[in-house]
């Protein structure tokens, strides 16, 4: 039997510090290049441009992190790791396709990864499954 996955209650702040630093490295710099906050806020290409330089960068962030040590600063934080299913290290290929796939799991601010994540009762989002990962915390993860 592998690893147990992390609840769903200590993901959750995890991912929210996440996205805290992912939102405070993006809209500062939007801002600094006289972008106003009412243009980053207001429906239209400006906001829709904000959107997508997050979801670039929150790719970046959680890919390159997890790849290295297997967590992000918010799962440090909350001792979790992110794993292959199996218990083991996060291959590239697993890191890539879970933080790919983050774009079906944030459909309706995380609904659809809450949702998954609930039904199956494996503590796994449509991107754990692809990728074959699995959060858990991080003194159950093994060392390869």
């Amino acid at each position: 039997m592998g690893p147990e996955p992390a609840r769903l209650r200590r993901r959750t702040p995890a991912f929210l510090f996440d996205q805290f630093v992912v939102v405070l490295l993006v809209v500062p710099a939007v801002l600094a290049t006289g972008v106003s906050v009412e243009a980053v806020v207001s429906p239209g290409r400006t906001r829709w441009s904000v959107v997508l330089a997050l979801m670039a960068v929150a790719f970046v962030y959680h890919f390159s992190l997890e790849l290295r040590s297997g967590q992000t600063p918010g799962k440090r934080l909350l001792g979790l790791r992110t794993v292959q299913a199996d218990g083991g290290s996060l291959t590239l290929r697993g890191s890539a396709l879970r933080n790919a796939l983050r774009l079906v799991d944030g459909l309706g601010y995380w609904t659809v990864a809450v949702a998954v994540i609930c039904y199956r009762r494996d503590g796994r989002r449509i991107g754990d499954v692809v990728g074959d990962t699995l959060v858990v915390r991080a003194d159950q993860a093994r060392s390869d």
